[in-house]
């Protein structure tokens, strides 16, 4: 049994992030660009900015920007100029990226089952009742403010 946390969240990203990209093969998608699409379905249309998708999966501005690049190639987002500040832009998912939300949320699911299936419903909500207790002792409130689950994404 694996006693250290920072070894027993490793693994599980890690085996959680190989598992997201053998089912997002098919789409073309590694699990980076399939989380950042997520980001977009859950926030109206073009209200986020790179530095926002930055700062809310807490990656670097090159890591971003790579990501957004392929998926710009991909024809999945669109970045328009914003109203509020030229010198930004606005990231929107496409027409086509829309096509394939329904796909993308089913990926979701399946990867929650995936852990949800090792526990009954009460070790579910107990776990889930611990992780944010962690969670709330770590951040600040306004840290876990910007983490809040549209209510959208808890369907």
């Amino acid at each position: 049994m694996i006693e250290n946390y920072s070894i027993a969240i490793r693994l599980l990203n890690i085996q959680n992030d190989k598992i997201a990209n053998a089912m997002l093969a098919p789409y073309g998608l590694s699990h980076a660009q399939f989380k950042v699409l997520n980001l977009l379905y859950a926030r109206p249309a073009f209200s986020l900015r790179q530095v926002d998708i930055e700062d809310f999966f807490q990656i670097s501005n090159p890591t971003v920007t790579g990501i957004l690049r392929s998926l710009e190639k991909k024809g999945l987002i669109e970045r328009k100029t914003n109203p509020d500040d030229s010198r930004s832009k606005l990231i929107g998912a496409t027409e086509k990226a829309e096509t394939m939300r329904e796909d993308m949320q089913g990926i979701e699911q399946a990867l929650s089952a995936r852990i949800d299936s090792v526990f009954t419903a009460e070790e579910r909500d107990r776990f889930f009742e611990y992780l944010n207790r962690i969670i709330e002792s770590q951040l600040s409130a306004e840290e876990l403010y910007k983490y809040r689950e549209p209510e959208e994404m808890k369907k």
